[in-house]
Parts: C-alpha cells; sequence; structure tokens
C-alpha cells in the first residue's frame, strides 16, 4: 500500500493542507517554510511514540480549536492489506485513516480511525449494531433471516449480518463516507501495529547517535527489519533460535537426578533458607531471549577505509551514505520472491509489509556524483510496489523537470495562511503530437541537466539556447543587476518553449519569456526549398502561440527581433567558427557598458526584474 492523498490540518505551521502522492515526492520550498513540519506529520500519523505537544498546534488556528489531525488515504493494497483492512476497503479500493490529537484538561489524546462506505440504512450501520441484539428489533429488519435462529444475539451477530447484506445486495444499496466513532480495527492502539513501516531519516548535523545499532535510532531499526526479513528466509536462523529455546528451557527443568548439578536449584534451596521465616518457596525461571535482539545487543559496524573502526568514528558523509547502503542492499534482497510461507492465505489482522521511507536534505554531507547515484537509487527503490518515498531537498540532482507530478513546493506566504503546497499532477503533454513532445522534452535534459534548477528560483527566464543562458548572466554582472535567486532555463529550442511556460505556471512560478521572433526573410531566398519555408513558418508562428499561454501577472515576454545575433551585434561568422556562445561572450566582454546596445540592455534589465528596464 501506499500513499494517494494526504491532508494536515492546525500541525505546527501547517493550517490545512491536502497533497496528492506518487510513488516518489520531491518537497521543496525556501527554508523555514514547512517541508521538515510535513515528514513530522507523517511521522506521527505512523509512529505510536511520536505524541505531539501542544506547541505542536497551528499557532494561529480558529478561537478554540484544540485539535490537529493528519489523515491519509491509501491505495495500491495487497490482498493481504485488504484483509486486514476489509472494513475500511472503499468501493475504489483505497483505505483512508485519520490520526487525531486532542488536548483537552491540560494533557494529549490520540485517536485512530477509519473512514467507512456507511450504507444509508440505519440497520446497516456498524456503529448501531448494538441497538438490534434483541429480537425484537432484528425480527423489524431484513437482517432477521442472516443472524442464528436461536440463543441469545450479540453485537458481533448483528455485524456480521450486516456485512453479508451488504455483500449480497451491494448494488441495490447507496452508502455515504463517514468516519467511525470507534477505534481502528476496534483496538486504541492497533494503528502503529498494521500500518506500513515509517522511517525518517533527519538532515541531522552529528550521525554518530543515529548510526548506532539500536532501536530508536533509524539505523538500528532499518537493520532489526533487514535481519528480520532476511532471518525468516534462512533455516539456520530458525534452527539457531529453537537450539537456544531448548538449552534456555532446559534451565528451568528441576530434575531431583540431576539436582547437584544444578546451580540454579542450588540458588533456590540457598534463598528458600534465607526466607525460611516467610514460609516462601523460590523459583527462578530463565526466559529464551529474541534471538533477533542479538543484533541491537551486540553488533558493531565496522569499516575499513584503510583504517578500520567503527562507524561512529568515521566522517559524515560516510556515516549517511552507510544509512542508505543499508536501504539499498534490503531493498535489493527483498526484491527476491518470497518463500512458500508469504503465499500462505491472507492472515485476518497482519502487519502490511509495505515500507515508507522520508528523508531530510538526502544530499547532506555528499559530493555531487554520490547525490547523483543516490537518487538514481531511490528512484529504484520507488519502483517496487511496496515502497515509497519522500524527501525535502535543495539539491536539484534530486529533481527531474521529466517528472514534475513527483514535485510538490511548499510555500507559508503569512504566518494567519501556514504553509501550503504547490504541485502539478495533471498530464501537461497533450494533443496529437504528445508523443513527440516527451521524446523532445526528454532529450533536451541532456542538453541542460540543471533545468530542475526552476523549482527552485524566485523567478526563471526561459530562453531558446545556451547563447542568451550564458550571455544574459554576463551582461547582469556587466550592468550591475545580476540577482542569484533567478535561473536562465535552456529550454533547448523555441519549440520546447510552451512546455516549459505550461509548468512554470502549474506551479505559479513567476517567469519571462525571451523567443527570437524569427520572422520570414523577405524576399525569401531563391534556393529556399518548400520543407524549409514551411519550417520557418511554423517557427514565426510559436510566437503568437507564446504570447496567449503566458498569463499575467506570472507571465512576461521579451522578444529578440528579428534574433539575438542581430540585436546584439554578434557577426554569424565568428559563431560559426568559435561556437554562438564563445563568440557572444567574447564580443560582449570587449564591449563597453555604455555601448551595450539598448534592446539587450533592456531584455537584460527585464529578465533580472530591473523596474523600469533601465540599468
Amino acid at each position: 500500500m501506499r500513499i494517494q492523498r494526504l491532508r494536515i490540518h492546525n500541525y505546527r505551521s501547517i493550517r490545512d493542507l491536502e497533497m496528492e502522492c506518487l510513488p516518489i515526492i520531491t518537497l521543496l520550498g525556501p527554508n523555514n517554510h514547512g517541508k521538515s513540519n510535513l515528514l513530522a506529520a507523517l511521522e506521527f500519523f505512523f509512529s505510536t511514540s511520536a505524541k505531539p505537544v501542544e506547541q505542536d498546534l497551528f499557532v494561529n488556528r480558529d478561537g478554540g480549536e484544540n485539535v490537529l489531525w493528519v489523515e491519509v488515504m491509501f491505495h495500491e493494497l495487497t490482498e493481504q492489506e485488504k484483509n486486514t483492512f476489509n472494513k475500511y476497503v472503499q468501493s475504489d479500493q483505497s483505505v483512508c485513516i485519520r490520526t487525531t490529537a486532542r488536548m483537552q484538561n491540560g494533557g494529549i489524546e490520540v485517536s485512530c480511525n477509519g473512514y467507512v462506505e456507511q450504507p444509508n440504512k440505519e440497520w446497516l450501520n456498524s456503529d448501531k449494531a448494538g441497538d438490534y441484539t434483541s429480537r425484537e428489533s432484528v425480527n423489524q429488519t431484513p437482517l432477521k433471516d442472516l443472524v442464528p435462529s436461536s440463543g441469545r444475539l450479540t453485537k458481533t451477530h448483528i455485524e456480521e449480518a450486516q456485512q453479508k447484506y451488504i455483500e449480497q445486495h451491494r448494488e441495490e444499496l447507496s452508502f455515504s463516507r463517514v468516519l467511525e466513532e470507534g477505534p481502528l480495527l476496534g483496538q486504541k492502539n492497533v494503528a502503529g501495529g498494521v500500518l506500513p513501516d515509517f522511517y525518517l531519516i533527519p538532515a541531522v548535523r552529528d550521525l554518530t547517535d543515529e548510526i548506532k545499532v539500536k532501536a530508536t535510532t533509524t539505523f538500528g531499526r532499518l537493520l532489526s527489519r533487514a535481519v528480520r526479513e532476511m532471518a525468516e528466509r534462512d533455516q539456520r536462523f530458525n534452527e539457531a533460535r529453537m537450539r537456544l529455546e531448548e538449552v534456555v528451557q532446559s534451565l528451568n527443568v528441576r530434575d531431583d537426578k540431576k539436582q547437584e548439578n544444578n546451580r540454579l536449584a542450588d540458588l533456590e534451596r540457598s534463598l528458600e533458607e534465607q526466607l525460611q521465616t516467610w514460609g516462601v518457596k523460590v523459583s527462578i525461571e530463565v526466559t529464551p531471549p529474541e534471538l533477533e535482539r542479538l543484533f541491537e545487543l551486540g553488533t558493531d559496524v565496522n569499516l575499513d577505509d584503510g583504517v578500520k573502526t567503527t562507524a561512529d568514528r568515521k566522517g559524515h558523509g560516510l556515516q549517511r551514505a552507510m544509512i542508505f547502503a543499508l536501504l539499498r542492499a534490503w531493498a535489493k534482497t527483498l526484491r527476491q520472491e518470497k518463500s512458500s510461507n508469504d503465499q500462505q492465505e491472507p492472515a485476518p489482522r497482519k502487519q502490511s509489509d509495505s515500507v515508507i521511507f522520508a528523508m531530510e536534505e538526502p544530499e547532506l554531507f555528499l559530493h555531487p556524483h554520490a547525490q547523483r547515484r543516490l537518487a538514481m537509487t531511490l528512484r529504484e527503490t520507488a519502483k517496487n510496489p511496496a515502497r515509497q518515498v519522500f524527501m525535502c531537498t535543495h539539491s536539484t540532482h534530486f529533481v527531474d523537470l521529466e517528472h514534475y507530478k513527483e514535485v510538490a513546493i511548499i510555500t507559508k506566504y503569512s504566518p494567519e495562511q501556514g504553509s501550503r503546497v504547490r504541485q502539478c499532477v495533471k498530464e501537461l503533454f497533450e494533443g496529437d503530437d504528445a508523443d513527440a513532445r516527451k521524446k523532445r522534452f526528454h532529450m533536451a535534459q541532456w542538453i541542460n541537466p540543471d533545468r530542475g534548477e526552476m523549482f527552485f528560483a524566485k523567478r526563471v527566464v526561459l530562453v531558446e539556447g545556451e547563447t542568451e543562458k550564458v550571455v544574459l548572466p554576463y551582461l547582469a554582472k556587466k550592468l550591475d543587476v545580476f540577482d542569484a535567486d533567478i535561473s536562465i532555463i535552456d529550454c533547448g529550442s523555441k519549440h520546447n518553449i510552451p512546455l516549459y511556460i505550461a509548468i512554470a505556471q502549474a506551479f505559479d512560478i513567476p517567469c519571462l519569456v525571451i523567443p527570437d521572433e524569427d520572422p520570414l526573410p523577405d524576399p525569401i531566398p531563391d534556393d529556399w526549398i518548400e520543407d524549409k519555408k514551411k519550417s520557418r513558418e511554423r517557427t514565426f508562428a510559436l510566437n503568437e502561440i507564446i504570447k496567449k499561454l503566458i498569463k499575467a501577472p506570472l507571465g512576461q515576454v521579451e522578444m529578440f527581433s528579428p534574433d539575438f545575433e542581430t540585436v546584439s551585434g554578434v557577426f554569424k561568422s565568428q559563431g560559426d567558427k568559435k561556437g554562438k556562445a564563445l563568440a557572444a561572450l567574447d564580443y560582449f566582454e570587449a564591449v563597453e557598458h555604455s555601448k551595450i546596445p539598448e534592446a539587450v540592455r533592456q531584455v537584460v534589465c527585464a529578465a533580472f526584474n530591473v523596474q523600469g528596464g533601465h540599468a
């Protein structure tokens, strides 16, 4: 099972937030705007130990409201999960659960409840089952034929009858989706025992404690889970457990023939003698330990990089890489086919095998190449239908513009509004040429691998190619108008610009588009063939398409007419020799500040948001 939709209310910096979730969700946004709070809200939902305090309530909440909650809708359930959450499975095969914290009487009460599809007939409502346990009341409903004909009726009898009737008459009934009154699966603390495992890898600055093999650390929990999963498939481990239990149980045997060599029996007799006046018997019983706990109690992870030491004595980069390496190794092992024991009939109630990873700043302490490798690993991990990854990052290595649906930008416009999410989960590649546009957009990744930077920028400038990408910031510095928070995005060609506009506007990112006008020459050269003429006409026609796509006030268009080289004065022959970008840099390096063409100056100032278009 994976999270399909997440809703958060009154948690820390979040008043109300709703987010669609894919196998990977990449949280972006400025510092202190709520990304970590979103991950903390997930931890509160999944962990019975992550109990909130009064300070976790949204400060600017409506007066008198002392409730916060996190609601998660799951989909892609396995047969086992459908069986465990049978009562809560909706008609669309999803399950929705809410965890609530109420501040009252100076304390905090946490509850976990599921949504049920409730028939619009009271006698089929499971919350009302107790009202129909008398023969008189149940005989007034169609349930009378589905309950035992004799004996005392219990609430369980009525609930089973309700379920049978619903299964037999589902097509005839209408339902409402309501939050049940009682706790999830009828048990107050059951949520942590059946929901997916949740692992939060925080952006800690000192990983010395986090890398230790303890039940309270992420690394320790990951290692314990990995050992448990692997041990279930290793016959030697099961045999060792049985032998250990036999040895320990033998210590508890009090055989008169062997009492002479039983030190525990001797100790019992000695204690009884000391307590003779009390008239008590003493019995010492040894309980076999959980074999899995041996890894927690007696495991050191050693790394040898020329000097063999425990992991906590290595650099932070290697420590953090160790956590991710364990994640990768474990995920790889679990890709193997499940054993025959795992293919038995689904149990009535069993913890989900799904795992959700949440990571703060996965790039922390890792150099760029290691970041790229980790990004590939996380994407590979999320391909497993029982895995999901949430991460908040400030690194473009974890953002792929082609997977724009995975991006969620968290922004806090004001303390009163709280943290909001901006995302786009709709398909932007539409129309008859959608496949061709997808392919062209994918190829642009190799031309400009840093294009994901647009999600981090306070404003983006969309240009046709590398010449403008290189020259505009160069001239901005020369004119003293450069702004490091504005990103110049090389779209690869004029034909790609419309899709970049769509993405920028879908995420409410302010943008300026700077295309070449590219008019047809007049007269048209005699040596132009018809295909070349039509191609140029299509390129020119894009100007109107771009203007129509741009929506004020977020978008603007500044056009070079007829093109950048002509306006700037860069000779085409120099571009053919050196390359257009280098030729343009060489040209403007020799141009004095006051001699920069006015049309170019205005575009540069517009690109870097200088009011009035003058430096």
